[in-house]
């Protein structure tokens, strides 16, 4: 049995080892993508404000696959032009990392924080709140993401000018990092998504037996939900956070622009080759292995083998 299990962890690493060497693998195909279409550099073309001849290059392509690896191997020559600028990678990169990650992590946590407790609120029987709460769930959910952004920042304009008070700063200025409205950006749309999902999977706990037994057995609605439905969709709104993981990332290269962010979906703007491959395996990496961990210990939890069957 031991030997067994052994062998079963040693594939499961494998099959985390060739995705994730797939998804590398795919990150330097498409850096060098541009000179399969193109025979310019896009910094090049972005900066002269001239345009590469169209057209189908694939040795060109082949090339620029190639000099990827090359500098991949040489990380003394790594640099990056922003802005017309050329600096060193690593002086500019684990910097802007940590700040965009901050502000992603802050979010997430206010949004799954924030979402929980709405959506107890409205899944508990109590008419008044629960139609006030799914209103402006609605109506939230309704807003363009870019919207949501510029309306937040024109309302702390507009409340500066009444009051003299600024809640906080609508754009980075100098070296000083800002946190409040870009967090509080971020965090409005992954948690009206997961409101909305966390209740409809509520609703289906309710349709189960348990559900009845607990309430035969005169448990109250507020532990039923707390203790036995909540704990049950968990595992189904594990898989709801890398949609919610996809699109915050979206929002985040959004909001670095709109709050002229130092951050690092603004570097991935100029990076192109290798500087790509460096900055996409940056963000994707940590996330990666956050979710194939929790993954793999979600599955032992309810004796799930990889085949989808259950031991």
């Amino acid at each position: 049995m031991e030997r067994k299990g052994n062998t079963a962890e040693k594939g499961d690493a494998m099959k985390i080892f060739r995705r994730l060497l797939l998804v590398l693998t795919g990150l330097v195909f498409i850096s060098a993508l541009p000179n399969l279409f193109f025979n310019a550099d896009f910094q090049y073309v972005y900066m002269n404000a001239k345009s590469g001849s169209f057209g189908f290059y694939p040795f060109s392509y082949v090339s620029a696959i190639y000099n990827v690896f090359l500098y991949l191997a040489r990380p003394d020559q790594w640099s990056i032009v922003v802005m017309g600028k050329e600096y060193a990678l690593v002086d500019v990169l684990f910097e802007r990392v940590a700040y965009s990650m901050k502000v992603f992590f802050f979010s997430l946590t206010l949004a799954v924080i924030a979402a929980v407790l709405v959506s107890m609120l409205i899944s508990l029987p109590c008419g008044k709140i629960k139609r006030f709460l799914l209103f402006i769930v609605n109506i939230t959910e309704s807003l363009p993401d870019i919207f949501i952004i510029i309306g937040v920042q024109l309302l702390v304009v507009m409340y500066f000018r009444e009051t003299g008070v600024l809640i906080g700063d609508i754009a980075m200025t100098g070296g000083e990092e800002i946190y409040l409205l870009p967090v509080t950006c971020l965090t409005v749309v992954p948690a009206v998504f997961l409101v909305k999902t966390i209740v409809l999977l509520l609703k289906e706990e309710e349709k189960k037996a348990y559900v009845e037994l607990a309430r035969g057995k005169g448990l109250s609605s507020v532990h039923i939900l707390v203790v036995h439905s909540f704990r049950n969709v968990l595992y189904s709104l594990f898989y709801q956070m890398k949609l919610i993981f996809s699109f915050m990332l979206s929002n985040l290269f959004i909001l670095e622009q709109l709050f002229n962010m130092r951050g690092v979906m603004g570097l991935l703007m100029w990076s192109t080759g290798y500087t790509f491959v460096i900055i996409s395996t940056l963000i994707f990496l940590p996330f990666f292995l956050l979710f194939t961990l929790i993954e793999q210990r979600m599955k032992k939890s309810i004796g799930m083998k990889e085949d989808g069957t259950y031991a």
